[in-house]
């Protein structure tokens, strides 16, 4: 009678060996996916964090530049403010990989954005289309869709008054 029982729960956990497989995949995948999406935004949130830190810390050098060393606002402006915030924010995301950092930065920092309003200061570091060339590639799943997904542009933007 032992000797039966013993048959009859050898075959019936022998029966379930697929479903446990079947079960494995389609949890694997959403933990997978979970996982995968936990490090892209945590990715996105760095670059993005970086990308203000880096506008603030260019913004906060054009403080340093002494405005009665030159003739006039112009000069003051484009010889001055305009390649020391550049540099500096440059030296902020020197850490950047090369692809992404050409992107934001451009040949000689000329892709970070600095505007004057008045006595107001805007600096925007910008990494533009994000979302169409992302640093990890973005994963579509079934029924949950892409992932992560993510604003079409990452920037920063730091004002101040000079």
């Amino acid at each position: 009678m032992i000797q039966h029982n013993k048959n009859c729960c050898h075959k019936l956990s022998q029966s379930q060996y697929g479903a446990v497989a079947i079960e494995f995949a389609m949890l694997f995948l959403l933990f997978f996916g979970l996982f995968y999406a936990l490090v892209n935004y945590a990715l996105v949130m760095l670059m993005q964090s970086a990308f203000v830190h880096a506008a603030e810390e260019g913004a906060r050098a054009a403080i340093a530049i002494d405005r009665l060393a030159y003739a006039n606002n112009q000069a003051y402006l484009s010889a001055g403010v305009d390649p020391r915030v550049r540099a500096v924010v440059g030296d902020s995301l020197d850490w950047l990989p090369a692809k992404p950092k050409d992107k934001v930065l451009g040949a000689g920092n000329s892709q970070v954005q600095l505007s004057m309003n008045g006595n107001q200061l805007t600096v925007r570091v910008v990494y533009p289309s994000y979302a169409s060339d992302p640093l990890m590639p973005m994963l579509t799943l079934p029924v949950i869709g892409q992932i992560p997904k993510v604003p079409v542009d990452l920037a920063g933007t730091a004002v101040i008054e000079l």
